[in-house]
């Protein structure tokens, strides 16, 4: 979420403050990196992942599943034992005390042992943070817990009379939320609407924290509603500057659908909703603009409105939203820096810093780059855009952010193999999937929907796609014609439309039609040289993906719903109840252990 931060934060009127001075010397902090790294080149298509898992206590005796506010001694205990040194799996803090990241401890390449110990890596993840736990407490990777915040106990040990008492003790995260609400003025609310089943009041009322009384939705104006949210990210290094930016821009229409894909956030607070995923919620967690900002300003966490390739056709970047200060990017300009490039840091450096510490006022200067990461850091889009930062660290990155924590290893894992198998086919094949960013933006509407995997259409490039000259891409069932794939495709509205999940990723049933990202990635495998035994031992993979687009095996979100209208408790009044709770966190263990 963020650098970690060292030291007392100083307080939100003095970060105000200190912010123009701050934005200017982080301009020069990233000149500094530009002028540096801007060549630089990496061989190894290096990779990871994030997977956040939630703590849960399974009480057989109350039977009643509650969220264990342990993360710190966890963590602490971890870091202290020697053997943790010598591990392959790496453990982090995270916004909430019932929440523990976890990484590989190194990065992955493409070779095939790396590809098939990324299941067993995640489960070695569990495996740790459960050695530190009770019996009867399990790591599961929940997106969200579905009783946070509900009525009665849903945290070990109960304190819900206690302010931010899930709160992580460090001071990012603890001080983070204050300058928030304190810059944007107060917190922002987030409304759901309630799922109607057949008992459910019509009309639905709920209350929020501050008593007020809302109609036909769900409201979350806790800030402790969601800070525990989960996701999957992937990291992947490019072999320099320009293919990264390649990669960026290809991943920005895919982000949408990999959340509808994901989906897996169908109760809040005890309820049913009519959506599936978190991401409104944290992004309203996180949002601190001013009531003058909201019609001009995105929020910091945000779908990304602007391409930053120089080869993106004419027309598909409307630029972005974001007001600039003109004068920071005029001097990203000066340091040689493209326009979309420049535009793109310069939205992100004109922002106020969010925390700052009395080290960091010191830190006016270009032999660091702390002051740029501090601004970077804080703005969380679907698709990051990471610049080196140090000559022997990780090269020009970008990090996956949309999809959601699954149930299982295996679907974090299938999840996380299949989008570094595509990203490769994406700048090894030069791959083009631009559309037009304000459909982004529609697809980041629809990916919220119930059920929007099966329900509902996102826009994506079915023409086109192949900009290069030198493959004619043919999977294993009928592939495009040639007319199809040529590269003199403009971006005109045929090129691109609203497609269904199975057709992105199995293929349109027009032999004329987009042939499916599944066969795309398998068309990969052979063009780079992977044998017949290796492609076998990835295909169970690549299988659960094409499974879940077309709708054979559900999202995590669509499994919870059925579990709970399905359940001998539910009264089909939207409410989950402590019952109903317990037995899914105890079927979620399960399948873990099977």
């Amino acid at each position: 979420m963020g650098l970690p931060v060292e030291g007392s934060s100083i307080g939100w009127s003095q970060t105000e403050q200190a912010a123009p001075i701050i934005r200017k010397w982080a301009t020069e902090q990233l000149l500094c990196i530009w002028n540096k790294q801007r060549d630089r080149s990496d061989s190894i298509a290096s990779w990871g992942d994030e997977v956040e898992y939630c703590l849960v206590d399974l009480s057989p005796e109350s039977k009643r599943a509650t969220l264990v506010l342990d993360h710190e001694r966890i963590i602490r205990q971890w870091e202290k034992n020697t053997a943790s040194k010598n591990d392959s799996v790496t453990l982090q803090w995270e916004w909430a005390k019932y929440m523990v990241e976890a990484t590989p401890a190194k990065p992955y390449t493409g070779k095939i042992e790396d590809l098939m110990a990324v299941e067993q890596n995640m489960k070695r993840r569990r495996q740790v943070i459960n050695n530190y736990l009770s019996s009867n407490q399990h790591t599961l990777s929940l997106s969200f817990f579905p009783r946070a915040g509900a009525d009665g106990q849903w945290t070990t040990p109960c304190a819900q009379d206690k302010k931010n008492h899930s709160i992580c003790s460090l001071p990012r995260y603890r001080i983070v939320p204050e300058n928030v609400l304190c810059r944007g003025e107060g917190c922002k609310k987030t409304n759901l609407p309630i799922f109607q089943d057949s008992q459910t009041p019509n009309p639905f009322y709920d209350i929020s924290q501050s008593g007020q009384k809302v109609e036909g939705h769900l409201g979350l104006d806790d800030p402790e509603i969601g800070i525990g949210c989960c996701s999957l990210q992937i990291t992947l290094q490019a072999s320099d500057q320009a293919n990264a930016r390649w990669l960026h821009d290809q991943l920005i229409p895919l982000a949408p659908i990999m959340l509808a894909m994901t989906a897996a956030v169908p109760i809040w607070k005890g309820y049913l909703v009519d959506t599936d995923v978190r991401w409104q919620r944290f992004g309203d967690l996180l949002d601190d603009r001013r009531e003058e900002e909201m019609e001009t300003t995105p929020p910091r966490w945000t779908w990304n409105r602007n391409y930053l390739s120089l080869e993106k056709p004419p027309g598909f970047d409307s630029g972005s939203s974001q007001p600039i200060d003109p004068a920071i990017k005029q001097r990203l300009l000066e340091g040689d820096m493209d326009e979309s490039l420049a535009t793109h840091f310069a939205s992100i450096l004109s922002r106020d810093p969010l925390i700052m510490t009395e080290a960091d006022m010191n830190r006016d200067n270009t032999s660091n780059t702390k002051l740029f990461e501090l601004l970077h850091g804080f703005t969380w889009h679907a698709v990051k855009f990471k610049p080196p930062t140090t000559d022997n660290g990780p090269g020009w990155c970008v990090e996956f952010r949309t999809m959601e924590s699954q149930l299982t290893d295996r679907a974090n894992a299938a999840f996380a193999i299949f989008t570094y198998l595509l990203t490769r086919a994406i700048t090894t094949l030069h791959l083009n999937f631009y559309i037009p960013i304000d459909k982004v933006g529609e697809s980041m509407d629809i990916a919220k929907n119930r059920d929007a995997v099966r329900q509902s259409k996102m826009w994506f490039r079915r023409r086109g796609w192949l900009s290069g000259p030198t493959h004619t891409v043919r999977p294993v069932r009928s592939m495009c014609k040639e007319n199809v794939c040529s590269k003199g495709s403009d971006g005109k509205s045929g090129d691109f439309g609203l497609m269904t999940a199975n057709e992105i990723f199995n293929g349109e049933l027009d032999d004329n039609g987009f042939p499916g990202l599944i066969p795309i990635v398998r068309y990969y495998l052979d063009y780079s040289k992977m044998t017949l035994a290796e492609q076998e031992r990835v295909a169970p993979y690549l299988d659960f993906i094409s499974q879940r687009a077309s709708g054979e095996a559900p999202t995590p979100a669509t499994w919870m719903r059925e579990f709970v209208r399905s359940h001998k408790d539910y009264k089909h009044d939207s409410y989950v109840s402590e019952s109903i709770c317990y037995d899914m966190m105890q079927e979620i263990v399960g399948m873990n252990e099977e």
